[in-house]
């Protein structure tokens, strides 16, 4: 749909505060009360409502043996009930135009031919867990935004566990733990960028790294791309399951910014041949010729967030590693090893995503959630490079690096710390935690402007 008509039609959702406590965090994201409408700005960027307006759904790892999923969820917006019947029709178009992101406005914002090319490709996700209601949420999603069905009948959709079977699958995740936003996040965003691809879910026992990793040594024997949004701190050198021959395989910077007790260099972001993808924060800019601006993804500094009111509420992740020597590809001077990002895509809360799950203790029509996180870039990169479809003869992220010139959004505005809550750089190397011209370890070289770096 032309984007001028879609944006003059009436607005078909509106966003509501929620008035949430702690414990009504731990069952469910529905608002319990309305006092008031959630004010947007009309370019995309959503600012947050009272204490605790963020989510994030898995807690830290409960050892180093385990990843944490960096899906995090508005919890002051959602789509109100009474349009739900108006929402479900679908229109090709976005329902919830200036509130959240929806197809349109990805593709659109990062000029991918996402209607025309992927045909017969795989996109694979590998998640902990499980979600019984992927396919059924899926589909939702996909009848919303006015995109063409994929389902486990024609086997567009397949969900399999670790070892690459179709059952049994693994059991739900605990509360404090809750993968399956991540993977409904997952499953849409692959979905928003690469609708003719077809989808691999790769639901692991749980959130042990060795399970994880096991998932995407399965995942490469289905799909020559595979997104990973979780990762932990460093703790060693590389891992051969993360290079497969004609494989792309991405993973997530992380949420927890460029320093402090979390943040820094991150596995398996860091590994030799995985594209490390960091996030930004993406709004429209009727006053720029390309019509859209980004910035460092960092949250922390606009508002309070957690159960206490006054935790971070996030920021990308950025690192030189500790442990992965610089590949040969990697040119940049001041970190002798390797650096983190390469490129990046959209991940701020203040400019989130539509995301679709029936099991986060909802009523059917209150389902839609505003999701944001290096867990939204990370399948939109993986499905830009199944859009582009050279997965035979990449080497990691080596032809960004030589292609960025002319190909990617440079992002040179903003950084991931934040001194007045004492998160300081782990790296002495300035680029790594503050964006500038060119390469820096928040957004990579970039962000995507259709297929030519991929």
């Amino acid at each position: 749909m032309n984007r001028i008509l879609a944006r003059a039609l009436p607005l078909l959702t509106i966003f509501i505060l929620a008035a949430c406590s702690q414990n009504s965090l731990r069952g469910s994201f529905v608002p319990q009360t309305a006092p008031s409408f959630a004010q947007a700005t009309g370019d995309g960027d959503v600012p947050f409502v009272g204490p605790n307006p963020v989510r994030r759904l898995c807690g830290a790892p409960a050892g180093s043996d385990r990843m944490e999923c960096f899906a995090m969820v508005r919890t002051d917006v959602s789509p109100t009930p009474q349009l739900s019947s108006q929402i479900e029709r679908g229109a090709e178009m976005c329902p919830f135009e200036g509130r959240a992101y929806c197809p349109i406005d990805l593709q659109e914002a990062y000029k991918l031919p996402s209607l025309i090319k992927g045909a017969d490709r795989v996109v694979a996700i590998v998640d902990a867990f499980g979600y019984k209601h992927a396919a059924g949420d899926l589909a939702v999603y996909r009848r919303t935004m006015g995109l063409k069905p994929c389902v486990t009948a024609t086997k567009c959709l397949r969900i399999v566990n670790q070892h690459g079977n179709p059952s049994p699958l693994p059991h739900e995740p605990p509360p404090s733990d809750d993968w399956r936003g991540e993977q409904s996040l997952d499953l849409d965003m692959v979905s928003a960028i690469c609708p003719n691809c077809k989808i691999i879910l790769v639901q692991t026992n749980d959130n042990f790294t060795s399970d994880l990793y096991a998932g995407v040594k399965t995942a490469g024997r289905f799909a020559k791309y595979i997104s990973n949004s979780w990762g932990g701190s460093e703790t060693g050198g590389d891992n051969a399951i993360f290079h497969q021959d004609g494989v792309v395989i991405t993973a997530a910077a992380g949420d927890n910014g460029g320093g402090g007790p979390q943040g820094g260099a991150a596995q398996p972001c860091t590994y030799t041949y995985v594209v490390c993808v960091g996030g930004t924060h993406l709004t429209r800019n009727a006053h720029v010729l390309r019509g859209w601006s980004e910035s460092v993804w960092n949250d922390w500094t606009l508002d309070a967030c957690g159960s206490s009111g006054n935790s971070p509420c996030g920021a990308t992740g950025s690192g030189c590693s500790r442990f992965i020597a610089k590949p040969l590809w990697q040119h940049d001077k001041g970190c002798r090893m390797r650096s983190e990002s390469d490129v990046s895509a959209t991940a701020s809360l203040r400019s989130p995503v539509a995301v679709y799950n029936s099991e986060l203790g909802c009523p059917p029509s209150q389902c839609w959630f505003a999701f944001g996180g290096t867990s939204v870039s990370t399948p939109i990169v993986a499905s830009t490079y199944a859009l582009a479809g050279n997965a035979g003869i990449l080497t990691g992220a080596e032809k960004l690096w030589k292609h960025h010139t002319g190909n990617l959004n440079d992002v040179f505005f903003g950084n991931n710390i934040d001194l007045k809550l004492g998160i300081r750089c782990a790296s002495p190397v300035k680029y790594i935690c503050t964006a500038g011209l060119g390469f820096d370890g928040p957004t990579g070289w970039g962000t995507p402007k259709g297929i030519d770096a991929f």
